[in-house]
Order: C-alpha cells, then structure tokens, then sequence
C-alpha cells in the first residue's frame, strides 16, 4: 500500500516539479488553489472553514507544505505575510500532523542584510526585514509547535530554472531601467536549481531525525554565470559599488517604514550573497 501524501501548492513552480517526481510513487492528496488540473483538489487555504471541512476526517503519512505567496503575486487583499501564515494556521489547526513526517518550504529570506554576513549559515539567527521572510520565519514556527513527528524545514535559496529565470533577473538586471549590469567589486550568490529542490524534498521524507537545512546548489554563481543564463556576454553598465555604500549608510537615516526593505533590496544586487550548511 502507498504511503498517503499531502502536497500544498501543487500548481506552483516548485510545487509542480514536486508532484510529477513523486505522483507514481505515493497516493498522492494534490492541493491547489484551483482545479484547472484534474488531479489537483481546488482548496481555498485562506477559508479556515473550508480547510477543517476538506481535513477533519483525513490523516497523512507524509506532508510537503509547499503553497505560499510570493511579493508581487498577491491577488488578494490579505497582505502577503497575513495570508502566508493564515494558510499555514488553517492546514495545521485542522488536521492531525502528530504522526506525519512534514517538509515545510522555507527560504533564505528568513535572513537578511542585518545578518551583516558575506556568507550565512544556517547556523545563523534569521533576522527577516521583508514581510515574505517574516512570514516564513513565522509558519516555521507555526509547524514546530505542532510538534510532527519528524520536521524537515528547507531553507531554499532563489530557485530557477531553464524556463523560469524570474529570481535570477534580480540579480543581473537594474531595477526600473531593466538593463544587465556588472559591479566592478566580484560578486558571487548562492542559487538552487529546481532539481535540487525537488531532490532534496524527495531525500528528506526519507529522514527519521528532524533537519533544518539550507538548499542550495553545489556551486555559487559569478556575476558572468550569471549572465550567461540569459545568454548574454557583456553588461552594458558597470558600476563601482563604492558609490553604493555611502547611500546605503544614508537610508540608515531615512524615517521610512520601507527603509530596510530596501536596504535589503540593494544589498542583494550589489553584493555577493551566499548561503552554507
């Protein structure tokens, strides 16, 4: 008999990929968040009333808890954080996960430029500053005092792939202007393939100890790796990231509520950001 699997987000980038590695090999309960795809169940995680009706009578071996919105993709009036964690509250408020093994998809955004760290470890204390890693950092918690009988939490570092270059734009093209740039500094960034993901998902419903870890790829990328997945040669602008640190001290004594959004923001494009176990 197959071992009974939940997946959420099983429509999204990563969630899809994770469906069509594991459907053969598990009964495989499919959560989306509509039911253009016939194998996928329609539910509204928002709706709590909608999750304890879809889940009161049903137990799973294994849970991958892989929905999430993203900022930017929000196409409800529930802010991106809120809506996160109320998903995460409402699948684990009703059903019973004492017995599971869960993997909860997590992201290096748990972290932040207030690490003050060229390379992180997941040794490291998240300080989020964006409401997505807060969020995260949240329904980690949310999960953990759930107490599963084995937690996997992936920390999932920008992930890409062939088709899907959306993360690795922001690292390659200026904001606004959308042109490819070079910092005249080096800079080198942890990324993770879609395979490697959906690798060490797989891996760790195998896992009988609980496991924090950083996903990322075996190598990190220099600012030329990463131009040549959009097969480009040559930026058209370079910039001497000298001129960024005098303006990144001055949004220190900017009175806005973004400000460390935004710090963060320019942290990540003008310097190297690298992730290890």
């Amino acid at each position: 008999m197959k071992a009974k699997l939940l997946l959420t987000g099983a429509s999204g980038f990563i969630g899809s990929q994770i469906y069509k590695a594991l459907k053969d090999d598990f009964e495989v309960t499919a959560i989306a968040s509509s039911s253009k795809h016939q194998d996928f169940t329609a539910l509204d995680l928002l709706d709590g009333k909608a999750c304890r009706d879809f889940f009161h009578d049903k137990k799973f071996d294994l849970i991958i808890h892989a929905a999430a919105i993203a900022h930017g993709k929000n196409k409800t009036t529930t802010s991106v954080g809120d809506a996160n964690i109320q998903m995460t509250r409402n699948i684990f408020n009703s059903l019973d996960s004492k017995d599971s093994t869960v993997v909860y998809l997590s992201s290096v955004s748990v972290y932040s430029f207030k690490n003050n760290k060229e390379t992180i470890s997941v040794q490291d204390v998240p300080i989020p500053v964006t409401e997505y890693g807060e969020s995260k950092l949240a329904c980690e918690k949310i999960i953990q005092e759930r107490n599963p009988k084995t937690l996997h939490i992936l920390r999932l570092a920008p992930v890409y792939s062939e088709t899907n270059l959306n993360d690795l734009g922001k690292r390659v093209f200026l904001p606004v202007f959308k042109v490819p740039f070079f910092t005249k500094q080096e800079r080198i960034y942890s990324l993770c393939n879609i395979n490697q993901a959906v690798k060490t998902v797989t891996a760790a419903l195998k896992l009988s100890e609980n496991s924090l870890v950083i996903v990322k790829d075996d190598k990190d990328y220099t600012q030329q790796d990463l131009l040549s997945f959009f097969n480009l040669e040559k930026p058209k602008i370079v910039i001497n990231r000298n001129i960024v640190g005098p303006l990144l001290f001055a949004l220190k004594l900017v009175p806005v509520s973004k400000v460390n959004v935004i710090r963060d923001m320019f942290t990540k494009l003008f310097y190297s950001v690298r992730y290890t176990n």
